[in-house]
């Protein structure tokens, strides 16, 4: 059963047993939607060992808080899978549908009947352009190739696949050309939409992507890797900056769900380490997603290459601290969950407890269920 049809029943609010616990009904085959299963991707490399430190977050509250207060809060009537990107909005959008879908397989409580599947399907239908074949936001925030790649991403989750095939044009068909029209010197993190949003249609679409083109792909991206500081980027410091942790990331996941390893290491996680801010994040202004960024490229970095343990180890929990007192704690909740986009600052906040989860163990991040990292299962976020 989905959140939504206890709505349906007992008004707005709902319990967490309800969510977590309620057995899900057969999934039906939906021919207009139904793509083929799919298991979650093995990690490239098993998790390292980390030592305990004593340290406990607790997030059994902030995750109660997600499903019995923020989920009713960002639902609308007409069935499963129709949300708002922000609490008092009244129209959906695609960061609002497909964020809550990542938020909800997260917490283990993506659950729904093939009827509420059916109307998850119509949800994300709403944002798709039948020439084209993307998925675009009704009121824009990010770039077109972004909406379509986290869209398709998200449906992944449910096993959907859109109505009406997603095409790429030819300026896409040679992917180191493509590479090289995006901006690696002052735009890494933002031309990263286009550049990991690209080759995440390739990987689920099926028929889009071919052998030949994603190792043109990995070739032309391992080229841009800095040997300095291990960070994508052209002309940068040599010291690193912020621009490419939040561009690295977003490709280190493509890098991560094809099983390929970023090069230079050490200089990548020296980077990061040396870029971290006093207060604990990588920037005053992108707390959040600079911060599951940077975490994200320590993390998995260190899963090839154990390098520098105890300072990562440091680092992450300094950032542990600032988060979970500026947006885990419930003053938090209130000032960062009301701003617009807050279901998609939401998903950064979630996956980030997911990552150091896996990274520290249960016993340090605690959840009453283990948390699921969406890009485990599928590149993008």
């Amino acid at each position: 059963m989905n959140p939504q049809s206890t709505a349906a029943k007992t008004g707005p609010k709902f319990t967490r047993g309800e969510f977590l616990y309620t057995t899900a009904a057969a999934l039906g085959s939906l021919a207009l939607f139904a793509g083929p299963k799919a298991n979650a991707a093995p990690p490239s490399e098993p998790a390292v060992k980390v030592a305990s430190s004593g340290k406990v977050y607790d997030l059994r509250d902030f995750i109660h808080w997600i499903l019995e207060t923020y989920e009713p809060s960002v639902r609308l009537p007409g069935g499963a899978g129709r949300y708002a990107r922000s609490p008092g909005q009244t129209g959906t959008e695609l960061y609002g549908v497909a964020d809550m879908a990542c938020i909800l397989y997260t917490l283990n409580a993506l659950k729904c009947s093939a009827p509420e599947r059916a109307e998850w399907a119509a949800a994300f239908q709403e944002f798709q352009n039948p020439d084209t074949g993307w998925l675009i936001e009704k009121k824009k925030t990010h770039d077109p190739l972004h909406n379509t790649a986290f869209a398709l991403a998200a449906m992944q989750l449910l096993d959907l696949t859109p109505k009406f095939p997603v095409r790429l044009g030819s300026e896409f068909s040679d992917p180191r050309a493509f590479l090289a029209t995006l901006d690696w010197r002052k735009k890494v993190y933002p031309e990263s939409h286009k550049g990991a949003g690209s080759a995440t249609i390739m990987t689920l679409v099926p028929g889009l992507g071919s052998p030949k083109w994603f190792a043109e792909y990995f070739a032309a991206c391992d080229a841009l890797v800095d040997p300095n500081n291990g960070l994508m980027g052209v002309d940068k410091p040599a010291q690193g900056d912020f621009d490419q942790i939040g561009g690295t990331f977003h490709y280190n996941f493509v890098y991560q769900h094809h099983h390929r390893r970023l090069p230079y290491p050490e200089k990548r996680i020296d980077t990061v380490l040396r870029l971290q801010l006093p207060g604990g994040y990588w920037s005053p202004k992108n707390r959040l997603w600079l911060t599951l960024d940077a975490i994200y490229l320590m993390t998995r970095t260190l899963r090839y290459c154990p390098y520098r343990m105890d300072d990562v180890c440091q680092s992450i929990r300094r950032a542990l601290d600032a988060v979970q007192a500026d947006f885990y704690s419930p003053e938090g909740r209130k000032e960062n969950f009301t701003i617009e986009l807050a279901t998609h600052a939401l998903t950064a906040a979630i996956s980030i407890a997911a990552e150091a989860q896996q990274f520290f163990g249960a016993q340090e991040v605690i959840t009453e269920m283990p948390l699921k990292l969406v890009l485990d299962r599928r590149p993008f976020i």
